[in-house]
């Protein structure tokens, strides 16, 4: 009599936990946490305090009458409606130029990265937001005034490609999270220093010239800084030709430095691994195109950014002053007030540090940040629906002013904590180091355009949809749930090279690897396979031979700047 055949073995579940076999301590990777790892993550992170300046900044100029007079002099707003008040299309248009040339800039930025690392995009983002700055307050007209704009735009953009890649690269795998959450702490601060600055300068006839020249300080600290920064490990061994030579030594003593240990060996050998194993290291964007493997870790970053834009954060902090502003307070108020959402940031980011890498996993706070994020977006709706009329003059109460504030003040504090923190870290683990020159850019063509299109729509989308604005931001909010609970693999404590793993065995992402790659990845998440495969003869000969070869057979020089 014929035995039964074998039941199939269940799927792998393992993609919505933390896969501790496939964890940084449990494959041997140390660490020590020393003072020149915590100097390379606090200037790392700096970048972004200039791009939350920038936002305090602009969210504040169109309550100024001497900028206002100088560039925008028919500027009045619409007086009908208290939902109308600030609805221009020039407000918009500036708000929005910044991110118009962030797609640029990462395109530019991926090319830089390539072929002279990342510490030479540091020094570009802060040059170009330098010259940026001074061809704004310089400017004698609206076009002269947009074109710096536009450069600081550039600047940004460089700042957004290369932030991902050093602070993931440079971070201990256990404490990746705080290392790239840490730069929402400088563009909170950022943006809270931009809206007090606005508010302490408002009374001088040059003062929107002084608020956007001080974006200069930041940069100008970044490029004396960065001179002290070495090349990240992985920049090193990228930049080399297919075998590494020559490069291993030096990537070797960079991986030291940043780890503060002697014994780097297994995550150098495994860095070592996800470089070599490459199908080809110079055309990121053919491997891009053609081979499915890729698109994952595309398609969840533009999901993240696109659901993170639409719940509505940065409509808001641009035109905090502008909502204020409209509930009757005065124009110094609406200022103070914005100023204490910026701090409602920076005490959400902090909340966000404490649980990451420690008390929760990534989906977990993303799932947690969805429902948050609705609960108090639908609660400003009712009190704006039951409490701010829509007709000339309307104003409301003290308590209700207050109620709104402290519902704006606890959406902010989830969305930093639990929303994107966590999102800046899973967006920088999900890219294949083969790929990373292209994907951000490609990203940055999906989302960028999105936050020109918030940042122009809003004011118009508040006098079209008054209050159910706010109901339209919290519907996003609860697909960042879904998204977190369905949709997003479960990366805590998983080294950056070992990421497409745990891709291989979700239950979505699965199908766009070959069956013979997922079945491998199920079964190291099980523990059932070798997680660390040895280095081919061949390439172990080579990366032995490096030091003694240094220069033989170096990368070709890209072409001068």
């Amino acid at each position: 009599m014929e035995e039964p055949a074998a039941a199939a073995p269940p799927r792998s579940k393992t993609w919505v936990k933390t896969p501790t076999n496939l964890s940084a301590d449990a494959l041997g990777f140390n660490y020590r946490v020393t003072w020149y790892l915590l100097y390379c993550g606090l200037w790392g992170g700096f970048i972004h305090f200039n791009a939350g300046y920038d936002i305090g900044v602009a969210g504040g100029l169109f309550t100024k009458e001497s900028f206002l007079a100088r560039f925008y002099p028919d500027f009045k707003g619409s007086s009908d409606s208290p939902y109308c008040k600030y609805t221009s299309f020039d407000l918009a248009l500036y708000s929005a130029m910044l991110s118009f040339t962030m797609v640029p800039g990462t395109f530019l930025c991926g090319y830089l990265v390539r072929y002279y690392g990342r510490i030479r995009a540091y020094h570009t983002c802060a040059w170009l937001n330098i010259i940026g700055a001074i061809v704004q307050i310089t400017a004698k007209d609206s076009s002269i005034l947009l074109v710096g704009r536009a450069i600081c735009g550039l600047g940004e953009g460089f700042g957004y490609f290369v932030f991902n890649l050093y602070q993931s690269e440079i971070a201990p795998a256990q404490l990746r999270g705080k290392f790239v959450g840490s730069v929402l702490i400088w563009s909170s601060l950022g943006i809270t220093l931009g809206q007090l600055t606005n508010f302490l300068v408002k009374q001088r006839e040059d003062g929107w010239q002084i608020a956007i020249a001080m974006i200069i300080v930041p940069s100008a600290l970044i490029t004396i800084n960065a001179l002290f920064m070495k090349d990240t490990p992985i920049s090193l061994l990228e930049r080399a030709p297919c075998l590494m030579r020559g490069k291993s030594e030096a990537a070797h003593k960079s991986l030291q430095k940043y780890r503060g240990v002697e014994d780097v060996d297994a995550e150098l050998r495994s860095l070592e691994l996800s470089v070599t194993n490459r199908t080809s290291t110079n055309d990121a964007f053919k491997l891009l195109f053609s081979k499915k493997k890729y698109w994952p870790g595309v398609i969840i970053n533009v999901a993240i950014y696109t659901l993170l834009n639409w719940t509505g954060n940065k409509a808001i902090v641009y035109y905090g002053p502008q909502i204020f502003s409209l509930l009757g307070m005065g124009s110094s108020v609406a200022l103070w007030n914005a100023a204490l959402v910026g701090g409602a940031k920076i005490l959400g980011v902090f909340i966000g540090m404490y649980f990451m890498d420690t008390k929760l996993t990534r989906r977990s706070l993303l799932q947690i940040g969805g429902i948050g994020q609705a609960v108090f977006l639908i609660g400003t709706a009712v009190l704006f629906a039951t409490s701010v009329d829509n007709v000339k003059g309307a104003q409301v109460s003290k308590g209700i002013a207050a109620a709104i504030l402290v519902m704006i003040f606890m959406y902010e504090i989830i969305f930093m904590g639990f929303q994107d923190a966590p999102s800046l870290g899973l967006a920088a683990e999900m890219v294949p180091i083969e790929v990373r020159p292209a994907t951000y850019p490609i990203v940055s063509i999906f989302c960028f355009p999105q936050s020109v299109a918030l940042s122009i729509s809003f004011t118009y989308q508040l006098c079209a949809m008054l209050w159910g604005t706010f109901l339209f931001m919290a519907s996003f909010a609860l697909l960042l749930f879904v998204w977190g609970r369905w949709f997003q693999p479960e990366t805590h404590l998983v080294p950056i090279e070992r990421v497409p793993t745990v891709l291989k065995a979700h239950p979505v992402w699965r199908h766009f690897y070959p069956p013979e790659d997922v079945e491998e990845a199920e079964r190291e998440l099980e523990g059932t396979a070798n997680p660390s495969p040895p280095i081919s003869k061949a390439v172990s000969e080579e990366l032995k031979g490096s030091s003694s070869n240094d220069g033989e057979g170096a990368a070709a020089p890209a072409p001068a700047l």
